[in-house]
């Protein structure tokens, strides 16, 4: 097993360094995030390849409450990991056959019930909580886009031409036209129906909420108070400020990826196939796992529930 002394700070720049042209902006600073925090869970006398055990990295991933915290610690760890065996500065085996030191980290695994939603009650109080103050018509519009499934980042960078408005009581749709847009390699580039309700908040917020563009790119449909294009950290920080209201409110934890879970939920309970839901949320190889991710397993007690497919092909045998 190769496992050199020098510091652990040097090999995680070169592996974000490297995947800097293979991996989405988000994705790069998630990886940042975790491994400098990992970086700063060590003893500075255990901050090299040499000192470093996977039980010390397992002590650091069960510092995560939460469990999809934890999984994305331990994928950024296996990332970091798989770069090392690749590059062979650090692994365990032969030449042949290299394998990685920490590939006893197991990952969590997802919970049967999936990831927390809001019930339609909570739903309803985070919309009630919203429609105030001189931003409401706003706030309500990118709850209302944000519970037909978007990820943070598509909500934002949603433009006047992704959000096709019908006349009349027709709804229209979104589109996401852009992988760049989405997760590289999901199959984000999709059409996503236009609930009523969304249609109302979104057509209320552009005729009498929305202010002048100042931009001279694509026109994005959300704007900033003084009509510029929100950046990632602008955005966050209007997240931030719906999630204090939102809390002193109602006392419900806003977050804005529990919406996508909503939207799973939501059309599982409307019947949608699991194959449109999956479509609509944006994945493509992987959409099996993801989809028991956020709506989780469906307990035998619910599928007796369901209809019979066979009585309505073959009739009832008497």
């Amino acid at each position: 097993m190769r496992r050199p002394d020098f510091p652990l700070a040097d090999a995680v720049g070169w592996f974000l360094a490297d995947k800097a042209d293979e991996v989405q902006p988000t994705t790069l600073a998630v990886y940042r995030s975790h491994l400098l925090a990992f970086l700063a869970f060590l003893p500075e006398r255990a901050r090299t390849l040499a000192s470093l055990e996977p039980d010390t990295v397992e002590r650091y991933v069960r510092t995560a409450r939460n469990l999809n915290t934890r999984m994305n610690k331990v994928v950024a760890l296996k990332s970091f990991a798989t770069y090392l065996a690749r590059k062979r500065i650090w692994y365990a085996g032969s030449d042949d056959v290299r394998v990685s030191a920490l590939a006893e980290v197991k990952q969590p695994r997802p919970s049967d019930r999936g990831m927390p939603a809001y019930t339609d009650a909570e739903v309803r109080a985070i919309l009630r909580a919203v429609d105030q103050g001189p931003n409401r018509l706003r706030s309500v519009a990118v709850i209302a886009t944000l519970l037909h499934g978007f990820r943070a980042k598509e909500a934002r960078e949603l433009t006047l031409h992704n959000v096709v408005m019908a006349k009349y009581r027709e709804s229209g749709h979104f589109i996401i036209d852009d992988e760049s847009k989405t997760k590289r390699g999901t199959h984000g580039v999709r059409e996503v129906p236009m609930e009523d309700a969304g249609r109302d908040a979104i057509r209320a917020y552009l005729h009498a909420g929305r202010p002048a563009y100042r931009g001279s790119v694509d026109e994005p449909l959300f704007l900033t108070e003084s009509g510029d294009a929100f950046t990632r950290l602008g955005w966050n920080s209007m997240a931030q400020r719906l999630r204090r209201l939102i809390r002193a409110e109602t006392g419900l934890a806003f977050k804005q990826h529990r919406l996508r879970a909503t939207s799973v939920r939501q059309k599982h309970e409307a019947g949608w196939p699991d194959s449109a839901n999956m479509e609509v949320h944006g994945w493509g190889a992987n959409g099996w796992r993801m989809l028991r991710r956020y709506r989780g397993t469906i307990p035998v007690a619910q599928l007796k529930r369901y209809p019979k497919a066979l009585d309505a092909a073959l009739g009832r045998v008497s």
